[in-house]
């Protein structure tokens, strides 16, 4: 089959406005922001243009509002060079829009938002067409029942899925076994477990079969299992100025590795530079690299990292 796009990120998209803050204010009082910045965002989304900005020719499937928001979403992703061609428009819809706090001092996010007006996208509505001619599938969990229909239709086409799990959320249970790659927050590792420790939550979640089982780490990097070996890589230390979307790019970038046909190892250390990159600058996405300024960020700080193999 003719494969129309390398990949395809399908969940959910949004309008970040970002106010960077010398600290997270305290209740009933005022606070001067340092800056102010819009953006786009939302897990799939910015993973979205993370893999386009990396090279591969992308898609974005999900559902927006006729509002003012949604369009602002549609033309960002299409600047970016990804195809929106597969998202739904909904008439009378309010998008979500996200309202961060970045505190200047360390770097790290508060968020409020809010889901929108926009209804639920059925298991019906999305054209999955564009799944089966593509090399790649990245999900988010904001829309479970779309997203599993969406992860069989790909499982069906031999297309391989990756599968952004923030929360354990209701419908993610049926969904994870159509996963071939389950890439995980911290907090998802927790819930699943029960509390328990990352290598309690890495075997619970292998346990669904995915070909590699990972755990994101934020400053502490990353460790996965796969193949019945436990694997650990760190971090790059950067002057961080933005974390929020720094998972969102790890898991375009990991989608990238996954189509791309290197091993589990080699796409960790990938991913966790290029969301290193990205969090020196402000926002989910200003600071997403291209493929060539990650490859010259990993020949500084990784040399044994083989940058002519992208």
């Amino acid at each position: 089959m003719e494969r129309s796009f390398d990949a395809v990120a399908f969940g959910h998209t949004a309008v970040d406005f970002l106010a960077t803050v010398p600290g997270i204010p305290e209740t009933d009082t005022k606070m001067e922001i340092d800056s102010l910045d819009i953006q786009g965002g939302g897990p799939a989304a910015t993973a979205a243009v993370t893999m386009s900005r990396l090279g591969l020719k992308t898609a974005f499937a999900g559902k927006v509002g006729d509002d003012i928001a949604g369009s602002m979403m549609l033309r960002s992703l299409e600047s970016e060079g990804v195809d929106v061609s597969g998202t739904i428009v909904e008439k009378g819809g309010r998008s979500q829009i996200s309202f961060i706090m970045v505190d200047r001092a360390t770097a790290s996010r508060t968020i409020l938002w809010t889901r929108g007006s926009v209804s639920p996208i059925g298991p019906d509505e999305p054209d999955f067409g564009i799944i089966r001619r593509s090399r790649g599938l990245l999900i988010d969990s904001l829309e479970p029942r779309a997203a599993l229909a969406a992860a069989k239709t790909a499982r069906e086409s031999g297309v391989p899925v990756v599968i952004d799990a923030g929360t354990l959320r209701e419908g993610m249970m049926e969904m994870l076994p159509f996963c071939d790659y389950i890439v995980a927050s911290s907090l998802f590792a927790s819930q699943i477990s029960r509390g328990g420790t990352n290598d309690d939550a890495l075997k619970i979640i292998s346990g669904f079969g995915p070909k590699a089982s990972v755990i994101t780490l934020g400053g502490g990097g990353c460790v996965a299992m796969a193949g019945g070996s436990r694997i650990e890589s760190a971090a790059f230390a950067v002057d961080a100025v933005d974390t929020t979307g720094a998972g969102d790019v790890f898991h375009g970038a990991f989608l990238y590795g996954v189509i791309r046909g290197w091993d589990v190892e080699r796409t960790m250390v990938f991913s966790n530079a290029v969301a290193a990159i990205k969090c020196r600058k402000r926002g989910g996405r200003a600071g997403i690299p291209n493929l060539g300024e990650a490859m010259s960020f990993l020949r500084e700080r990784a040399p044994l990292f083989d940058t002519g193999a992208a």
